[in-house]
Parts: structure tokens; sequence; C-alpha cells
């Protein structure tokens, strides 16, 4: 990732503190596998300051030694507490804050979040613009010296009430993308947002060619290279999902491909979760059923892109697949491990398989469970990586007598 410098006039609030965040544990387990997928070390995460419905987990993002997980709840205010990596710990940063939020709003600050060397992005798709209810926004922080400042606060070039602006992000270098599932009729938007003169200015605005109300384009977005992937979880043929590939053409961005499953049902949610890496894209169908016993199991399809062209690789599903798993919730890729969160499996306490390329296959290697774990923790709602390091949301996750207050867990995976 590019470090990007900010230079503004004014910053706009400092949120930095020291106190109030859950210090990581760390220990060593051992996890079901397959194929000699040895132990991991796993470090545990929770807030200090937990509290009931917070829903810490709800999102996560890793990049370099930062951690950030987003407490951005149904009906929450939201806060994203921020972890620094020092040796075989992680260490509290600092929490951040909506700068704008007032009494009686409930953003869901922290609902998305994605980090870009010393920047955090922190989508909050229910906050105000203006007038507009639950329009959306996207806050852009930066690290100065010990301090975390609000940079920017940036919305929808065509605000709407209840756009979700800000549901989906994706950062490289001096790109941004934000998604509004819900703009239009919720047929979807998503737009491009580039970093010149010490701001984020929009570029251009992305739309599936083949627009429909409830299509939910936008659901997701992965970005790389010249590439852009946007996920449509209700998009047609059969309203069982589809995603978009964009590339870029001077200064803007061309469709280039939209992609939908042959095997495809309604309701599969296909596209829930995207995400690129080199030639591959893995696309997450949380709710795709095995057969009339195994509904909504899940799956998730690996593509690989070249030029213009989007190949079928093969379809994932776990070997002890069963009825309600969602297995395709959250994807992401360590290295050459592509990890799939199933956040309903085992009465929702939820787990992580790990699917290794081997020969030219991916073959299924390991299982994550959270050490702790409990029915109803939901550990792998959310899901980033970097390096062979994971990051995961289990944030359903009781803290003390605080239900739904949330946890998070860093896990290293062998190489």
């Amino acid at each position: 990732m590019v470090l990007m410098k900010f230079r503004l006039g004014m910053a706009i609030l400092v949120v930095f503190m020291t106190i109030g965040i859950g210090i990581a544990s760390a220990e060593t387990r051992v996890v079901p596998a397959s194929i000699g997928q040895g132990p991991f070390t796993e470090f545990r995460l929770t807030a200090n300051n937990a509290f009931e419905g917070a829903e810490y987990g709800r999102s996560v993002a890793i990049d370099g030694d930062l951690v950030a997980i987003g407490a951005g709840g149904d009906g929450s205010v939201g806060a994203v507490y921020l972890y620094k990596r020092q040796g075989m710990i992680y260490i509290p940063e600092a929490i951040l804050v909506s700068p704008d939020a007032t009494s009686g709003t409930f953003p869901e600050f922290g609902r998305t979040v994605a980090i870009s060397g010393n920047t955090v992005f922190v989508g909050a798709r229910f906050a105000q613009d203006g007038d507009l209810v639950r329009a959306g926004a996207v806050y852009v922080f930066q690290k100065h010296g010990d301090l975390w400042q609000v940079e920017q606060k940036i919305v929808s070039p065509s605000p709407e009430n209840e756009d979700n602006f800000g549901r989906a992000l994706a950062i490289q270098g001096d790109h941004l993308v934000v998604t509004a599932r819900k703009t239009s009729l919720e047929e979807g938007a998503a737009y491009v947002f580039v970093y010149s003169g010490g701001r984020w200015i929009h570029q251009t605005d992305l739309a599936a060619s083949d627009p429909m109300p409830g299509a939910y384009f936008g659901q997701s977005v992965d970005i790389q290279g010249d590439v852009i992937a946007i996920g449509a979880r209700n998009a047609n043929p059969n309203g069982a999902g589809g995603f978009y590939i964009f590339r870029k053409s001077g200064d803007g961005w061309m469709e280039i491909a939209k992609v939908t499953p042959a095997d495809g049902q309604y309701e599969d949610q296909y596209g829930f979760a995207i995400v690129i890496s080199g030639d591959s894209i893995v696309v997450g169908a949380r709710r795709a059923d095995l057969s009339t016993l195994k509904t909504n199991t899940g799956a998730v399809y690996v593509y690989s892109l070249k030029g213009d062209s989007v190949e079928l690789v093969t379809k994932l599903t776990p070997n002890d697949a069963s009825k309600g798993d969602e297995f395709g919730q959250s994807v992401a890729i360590a290295g050459d491990v592509i990890a799939v969160g199933a956040w309903k499996d085992d009465n929702r306490q939820g787990s992580i398989y790990l699917f290794r390329r081997m020969g030219g296959e991916w073959v299924e290697t390991g299982r994550i469970t959270a050490s702790d774990g409990v029915a109803g923790d939901e550990f792998g709602y959310s899901l980033s990586a970097f390096g062979n390091r994971m990051v995961t949301g289990a944030h359903f996750t009781q803290v003390e007598t605080l239900k739904k207050a949330g946890a998070a867990y860093v896990v290293s995976i062998k190489p």
C-alpha cells in the first residue's frame, strides 16, 4: 500500500485515547485439520469499555502492523479500535469516534473499515449528510506523531436518503472505492475517489450495465492494480447474484465483464463477499444450497482473470458442510491460502476454513475456531488478511455479562 500524505490546513478533531481498549492476549492452540495444518498463534482483542450491543468485530482490517476493529453494530453510534503490533502482541493504539454524530442519531460508524499505511478509512453507512437521513459517509483519519486526526469526511456526490454510502470500502494507493448499495431503488452504485491536492476528490461513478431494483450492486468491493470488482448479491439472472469487473481506462473505468454462477439459485447471495489477489478473484455466495437438505450452506467460487477473460477455477465447499452454515460470509487471501468465514457454523459459534493451493488445486487444509468460542459468537463474520496474518470478528461474543459486546482475533497461518 502507498502511504498518502495529507496536508490540510486544519485537522478537524483529535481522537487519540490511551485507555478503554482491551489488551490482546496470546495463546497457542491446535486447529483440526485434514492435511497437517499445525498450531496457530491467536491474539484475542476486546474493548475494556465494552458495552452491550456494541458488536465490536463487525468489521476488521489489517495492514502492516496496524489492526482496526469496528464496533458499528445495528443501531449504534459506533467506534473503531486501533492496535499496533509489537513483537508477538498487539498494543492499544487509539479509539476513533465520529466527529459529527449528534444526539439521537446512530450512524453505525465503524460498520466498515479499511487501512492504508497510517491512514484509516471508516464507513458510517447511516451518517447524516445535511438534511438527508442515513445517507452515509466515510471518514478519513491519519496519524500525526502520536495523534490520530480526522482529515476529511467523504460523502456521496449524489446523496439520497437511506443510500448506505460507505457500506463497502476498498483502498489502493491513491484510489478509494466507496459503495452505496441502496441508492436508486436499491440498484446500487459505487464511487471512485482519487487523492489529489491533499484531499480525496470524486473521480467517477460506477454502475451496473444492467441495473435492476434490489440488486444491491455495491454489497462488496475490492481493488487491485487497474481492476475493481464489485459484488451485487441479488443481481439477475434468477436473483442469485453476480459481480462486475471494471478496468481502468484513461481517467475513467470501463466495465469489462459481468459474472454470474451457472448453478446459481434465487437468494444465493453470490457476491456477498469478494477479494482479489494476483489474477485470482474469490467470491462468496453465503446462502447457496448444496442440496434440498443442506440449504444456506454456502459456497465460494474462485476465478482466474486473464486479460479481460474471467474463467472459473473451482467451487469451494467445506468437507463438513451443514445446513445454515453460511460459508462465504467473508473471504480473504493470505499468501497461498484462501480463508472463508462460516459465521453460523456449529450453532452460530462460527469458524474459518482454510484452502491451500496444491498442485494446481485448492485443497481444504484446516478449520479455525476461537479457543474460547461458544454458540452464538459468530466468529468469522468479518475477515481481513495481510501476509500470513488474519484478523476476524466474532461480533456477538458476550463479554462478561454484556451480550453482543463482541471480540476479535488475530491469527497467524503457518507458511
